[in-house]
C-alpha cells in the first residue's frame, strides 16, 4: 500500500485517531520515506484493544512479550504492545512514529526487512540534518525548472517574454510571499516549517543588495525545503507545492 492507500484503509475502519499510534512500515510510508508497506501495524490502548475485538472479526496472528496481535482483514495488524512507548508526531491527522521512533524499533527487531528500512530511515535523516545553504542550492534549481516548465507549457512564447513571465515566482520577494501565504494557511506539516526555520535562521554572509535580509532568508527556506523534498524523493509533495504556488 502507497501514502493514499493507507489513508484510505484507516478511514475506511473508522479507527479511532485518539486511541492508535501508526508505527513500523506503515508509519515510514506516512513519513514519504518508504514508497509501500504490505500492512499498517497500530499499537492501541487496553480500552480500543477490546473494542476491536468486538467489533471485527479478528485473526490472532502472534504473541510478542505476551501482547496478542491481531489482524483485521489481513490489512490492519493491531496490539497493546508498544503503545505507550513513543512520544510519537501528527502526519495527516494521525499519530505516527517519528523517524528515529521506527529506526529503534528496526534496530531491535534486525530482521531482514528491517535492515533494508533502516538504511532508509538513516538517508532520510542524514538529509534533515544537512546543511541549509545546501539543500537551498538544490532547491532553487527545483523550483526554477518547474517553473520554466510551467511557463512554457502556457503556450509558444519568446524568450524574453517567458523571462518577463518568471519574474513574477523566481524573485527572492515573490518567493517569501509565496511561504508567507503557506504558512498562513497551515499548508505545511510541523517537520516541513522546521526545515524552512532552521535555513531562515542560518547566518547568511552576504544577500542581494536589492533584497531585504528578511525576504531573502525567507526565499531560501523555501528553496531549502524543496531540496530536502527531493534528496528525499518525494516527487509528490514538491509538485503540491509548486502548484499550490502558481495556483493550479
Amino acid at each position: 500500500m502507497n501514502k493514499e492507500e493507507i489513508l484510505n484503509k484507516l478511514n475506511h475502519y473508522n479507527l479511532d485517531k485518539q486511541n492508535i499510534i501508526i508505527i513500523g512500515s506503515a508509519a515510514l510510508v506516512l513519513k514519504n520515506i518508504k514508497e509501500t508497506c504490505q500492512d499498517i501495524d497500530i499499537a492501541v490502548t487496553k480500552e480500543y484493544n477490546d473494542y476491536l475485538l468486538k467489533k471485527f472479526d479478528c485473526k490472532l496472528e502472534q504473541i510478542i512479550d505476551d501482547h496478542k496481535v491481531y489482524f483485521i482483514d489481513n490489512i490492519i495488524n493491531f496490539s497493546t504492545h508498544y503503545y505507550n512507548e513513543f512520544q510519537g508526531e501528527i502526519e495527516d491527522g494521525y499519530l505516527i512514529q517519528t523517524p528515529k521512533e521506527v529506526l529503534n524499533l528496526k534496530r531491535k527487531l534486525n530482521r531482514k526487512k528491517d535492515q533494508t528500512d533502516i538504511k532508509l530511515i538513516l538517508k532520510y535523516l542524514n538529509n534533515l540534518n544537512k546543511n541549509s545553504l545546501e539543500l537551498a542550492y538544490l532547491g532553487d534549481a527545483i523550483y526554477e525548472l518547474y517553473i520554466r516548465k510551467h511557463l512554457t507549457n502556457k503556450g509558444n512564447f519568446k524568450v524574453k517574454d517567458l523571462q518577463a513571465m518568471a519574474i513574477k515566482y523566481v524573485s527572492a520577494k515573490a518567493q517569501s510571499n509565496f511561504l508567507d501565504k503557506m504558512i498562513e494557511n497551515n499548508y505545511l506539516t510541523q517537520e516541513e516549517l522546521t526545515i524552512v526555520n532552521r535555513a531562515r535562521n542560518h547566518k547568511v554572509l552576504s544577500h542581494p543588495k536589492n533584497t531585504s535580509i528578511i525576504v531573502y532568508k525567507k526565499a531560501t527556506g523555501l528553496e531549502a525545503l524543496l531540496g530536502f523534498l527531493e534528496l528525499n524523493n518525494n516527487k509528490q509533495r514538491i509538485n503540491e507545492i509548486m502548484k499550490y504556488i502558481v495556483g493550479d
